[in-house]
């Protein structure tokens, strides 16, 4: 046999309301008293619970959104929305698409929070917090309840303080623009070994086509020439030849390794926090 839950009195509530008061209430409570007629708080009462809960939702809603940066959560948004595929690329793909899934997974957690805050005091702006995902296949499996989008507070954040859940959107907050970040780092540096092994594929496939049309060029006039000096004057031709392409390539490399150096250089000074 279980007990049937206890129906909430006004004894169980502080004698007054205000933000630090009802930060400690569970988000079950204050779902139920937000909704005038709940049998429990007189109009004057509820009246100032409202007022007070307002107040306290304001607040945290400041707090939360002071620690978004424009740029990162620009690319919170990116990755949610499916838009940074630049990660799927070759090799790269199954190292990199499981961070951009936990990326995803909790911008949904953050959206499914932001829902819940935002219908506990309606009026408050948290569309700062807003992420859109891109809706989810149709699947023939029974759907998990956990990633419903539905406002209506769970088992688990019933139970929560307004204090517990504004502390948990912060740390959530902070810790999805560090996981985009890291994403868009891994990101850049496969875009620069990609690049860096096209340049030496290149490299390679120029050196080949050089080195053949040189021993041609030079190996030819030795093989149909029967006079010794004409043979050594092609031959300190062709050795010349060789030595000018050296340069020539030596210093082809020097200058696109010198790029190379600004770009990253580039780079990292975008990246790095204003």
């Amino acid at each position: 046999m279980t007990d049937t839950p206890r129906p909430l009195t006004r004894a169980d509530l502080p004698p007054q309301f205000t933000p630090e008061t009802i930060s400690t209430l569970p988000i079950s409570v204050v779902s139920q008293l937000r909704h005038p007629g709940n049998g429990v708080l007189s109009p004057i009462e509820q009246a100032a619970f409202n007022a007070a809960l307002r107040e306290l939702m304001s607040q945290a809603a400041s707090r939360v959104t002071s620690q978004i940066d424009r740029a990162e959560w620009g690319r919170v948004r990116g990755i949610a929305r499916g838009q940074d595929r630049g990660l799927d690329r070759g090799g790269f793909q199954g190292r990199n698409r499981s961070r951009e899934q936990d990326v995803r997974r909790l911008a949904e957690r953050i959206n499914r929070q932001r829902a819940l805050v935002e219908e506990l005091a309606p009026g408050v702006d948290w569309s700062a917090l807003q992420v859109s995902t891109p809706p989810a296949p149709p699947s023939t499996t029974t759907p998990d309840p956990s990633l419903s989008h539905s406002p209506q507070p769970s088992a688990a954040d019933g139970s929560q303080t307004l204090a517990e859940l504004e502390d948990r959107l912060s740390e959530q907050v902070e810790l999805v623009q560090v996981m985009s970040e890291i994403a868009d780092m891994s990101k850049r540096t496969f875009d620069l070994e990609h690049q860096r092994d096209l340049q030496d594929t290149r490299n390679v496939f120029f050196g080949f086509v050089v080195s053949v049309s040189v021993i041609m060029a030079g190996w030819a006039p030795l093989v149909t020439t029967k006079d010794w000096g004409d043979r050594l004057w092609i031959l300190g031709l062709t050795l010349g030849t060789v030595a000018i392409a050296g340069v020539v390539y030596f210093l082809v490399r020097l200058r696109q390794k010198h790029q190379d150096a600004l770009e990253a250089q580039a780079q990292a000074e975008d990246a790095s926090p204003s």
